[in-house]
């Protein structure tokens, strides 16, 4: 705040606290004494009103909630609520109420890039370069924020989520929460929409929708729904639009997460259809070629990621095997051991590049790795991946064990024969039985959850997509 002094004496008058009589060029006083008088100019004071105003505000708050809480008719007999609070509103919300609103949503997609970058590190920076030149996720949601509003409200809820996060307040959780209902209700009605049913924007809301159900978990299984709707939408837009663009991006970033609904649905996943199969192959051919650095894992990367969208349909066909003697046992048990000793090259084959770049960030420069190759890496997109191999390779070779080993019947069924039974007599029984003989499920870590005071809970997401939806995949009997 600015002040000024009262008095319009001269200057040395004030300072010596005595009359001045302001005559013109000199004042009488400064005449007497024989001092060159300093005029009658009067300086700028700036004070700091902050602390005196916010005293001030605290006080009156204090005493209107003491009034309202003890007479309510004060409300009716003033006004309404409304009123009262647009009474105690700052000067910037009385002029134009909407102000803060309005900066507020101007920040939602700085706010949103800040958290793909925080909550995806790995995932973003390694796959950065495969986008195309000049184009990130959160590029392309910079430069499209505004056009519709079902995509500003999804947004604009993880945004919130994110600063909630950070500030642990819970008003902006509960802003967030609102602005997921909004989205939600805009999205149901494009759905329907013939125009924008197959639109970039859509297919990147309802991702958005997903990520934030991930994380919260309103409901158990609504991210699966939201999954549901991101493979209903990219079958709907076909092979084509995802090679270029934002479909591009959406294949790369929602792909792990179409895994893990597969597997936790217990069907096939439909990246292991044949023409999925050629875009990856089509990617993994362009990509490999482009100058990064993370380029030369490009080739074990996607043909890892091949072998293991097929793991759902692996699941799903043994569990609908009702003999491990019947052809179609042999067939599937023929596919399985090829996709097994594909990983168990190509994880070999990524362990030696991981082992390779590690000696090449400690400067130690030669044709090839040296040194028995560790176990354990950085945690990078290639090593989740490398891990998520290593576990799906566990799970397919002990599906092998249980196609090759006959299923032992109960002892009730065997007393009752009277006959003892041989391995022969045992297989032949399997064989005839009705129902599937394994009896087991896939499940992975996304499908249980995790818990929100785990310190890894912010980066679970980054983990679950370097692992393409396998992270702590097991099979139970």
């Amino acid at each position: 705040m600015v002040g000024v002094p009262y008095s319009k004496g001269c200057l040395l008058c004030l300072e010596r606290r005595i009359r001045c009589d302001q005559s013109i060029p000199h004042c009488h006083q400064c005449r007497r004494y024989g001092v060159v008088c300093p005029g009658y100019k009067r300086p700028w004071q700036f004070q700091d009103e902050g602390p005196r105003l916010q005293k001030r505000y605290q006080k009156f708050s204090v005493t209107s909630n003491h009034n309202f809480q003890d007479n309510p008719q004060t409300i009716r007999r003033g006004g309404s609520i409304r009123t009262h609070l647009f009474a105690n509103a700052s000067i910037d919300e009385r002029v134009y109420p909407a102000l803060i609103n309005q900066c507020y949503i101007s920040q939602q997609p700085r706010m949103f890039k800040d958290f793909i970058c925080a909550a995806f590190p790995t995932m973003f920076f390694h796959n950065e370069f495969r986008f195309g030149d000049g184009f990130t996720f959160p590029d392309w949601v910079l430069k499209h924020f505004g056009t519709k509003p079902y995509y500003d409200a999804s947004v604009s809820c993880l945004s919130a989520q994110y600063l909630a996060h950070l500030t642990g307040d819970p008003s902006i959780n509960h802003f967030s929460r609102q602005k997921y209902s909004q989205a939600l209700a805009a999205v149901r009605q494009v759905l329907n929409s013939d125009e924008e049913a197959s639109s970039d924007a859509l297919l990147l809301a309802v991702i958005l929708l997903s990520f934030y159900e991930m994380t919260t978990r309103t409901t158990r299984d609504a991210w699966v729904c939201h999954s549901r709707a991101v493979k209903h939408i990219m079958l709907k837009r076909g092979m084509n639009l995802h090679l270029t663009g934002a479909g591009r991006v959406c294949h790369f970033a929602y792909r792990p997460f179409l895994i893990a609904a597969a597997i936790h649905e217990g069907e096939p996943c439909f990246l292991g259809e044949d023409d999925w199969q050629d875009l990856a192959a089509f990617l993994r051919a362009e990509d490999s070629q482009k100058q990064s650095e993370w380029s030369l894992y490009i080739d074990a990367y996607e043909a890892i990621f091949m072998e293991l969208v097929k793991c759902p349909r692996y699941i799903q066909e043994a569990r609908e095997v009702v003999s491990i003697a019947s052809p179609k046992a042999r067939v599937l048990e023929q596919y399985i051991v090829m996709t097994c000793d594909r990983l168990r090259t190509l994880s070999d084959e990524l362990r030696s590049l991981l082992a390779s770049y590690n000696q090449r960030k400690l400067g130690i420069v030669c044709r090839g790795f040296i040194g028995p190759e560790p176990n354990r890496f950085p945690e990078t997109s290639p090593s989740l991946l490398l891990s998520a191999a290593v576990n799906t390779l566990g799970i397919l070779e002990q599906l092998l064990f249980r196609l090759n080993t006959p299923v032992c019947i109960d002892e009730e069924d065997s007393s009752s024969s009277n006959v003892a039974l041989s391995p022969i007599s045992q297989s032949t029984s399997t064989s005839n039985a009705s129902g599937p003989c394994l009896d087991f499920r896939l499940v992975c870590e996304l499908g249980e959850g995790i818990q929100k005071d785990d310190p890894r809970a912010f980066t679970w997401l980054d983990r679950v997509a370097g692992s393409m939806g396998l992270l702590g995949a097991k099979a139970i009997h």
